[in-house]
């Protein structure tokens, strides 16, 4: 089949064929790229509101999130995520196993669950929400953000537009 020269057949190199599918492949690549699935993904800019629980926090973060009103970026980006709108506070519960198997809901003694509202101006489009930066903004999330009054770590609950 290949002769002492390299060649198949007595014609074609192996080289040859090799350059030929080279250029295939990246003929290919290219026109996928460029031609297929490039369908636009219409944004509407909008106002964003999202809560987020922060679980178990101390009485120093409960007085420090009181009454703050203030923007919240995100630790480890440094990027803007949004306003506090709202603070809210209930106390902490934990979910516990008794001895006989059952579960059991207790307080948590001296810790609080702090629910906080952002509000953010961002996009909307069908993949979900983002901020003004692109970063996305979706339920069961974490943020470790950082504002004036604390630095925590929060699980966003629930996003929705405001009109």
């Amino acid at each position: 089949m290949l002769s002492k020269d390299g060649k198949m057949f007595g014609k074609i190199s192996i080289i040859d064929i090799a350059v030929v599918l080279a250029i295939v492949v990246a003929a290919f690549g290219v026109y996928t790229r460029f031609f297929v699935g490039n369908e636009k993904v219409e944004t509407a800019s909008s106002h964003i509101e999202y809560t987020m629980r922060v679980s178990e926090v101390r009485q120093g973060t409960v007085d420090a999130l009181k009454d703050f009103m203030g923007p919240v970026n995100d630790f480890t980006t440094k990027e803007y995520m949004g306003e506090i709108v709202k603070v809210e506070f209930e106390e902490a519960v934990d979910a516990g196993e008794t001895a006989s198997g059952q579960l059991r809901e207790s307080v948590v003694p001296e810790r609080y669950d702090a629910v906080l509202t952002v509000r953010v101006d961002g996009k909307i489009n069908s993949s979900g929400y983002y901020n003004a930066n692109n970063q996305a903004i979706a339920s069961g999330g974490t943020l470790i953000f950082n504002s004036k009054a604390a630095k925590t770590t929060g699980v966003i609950e629930e996003v929705y537009e405001v009109k």
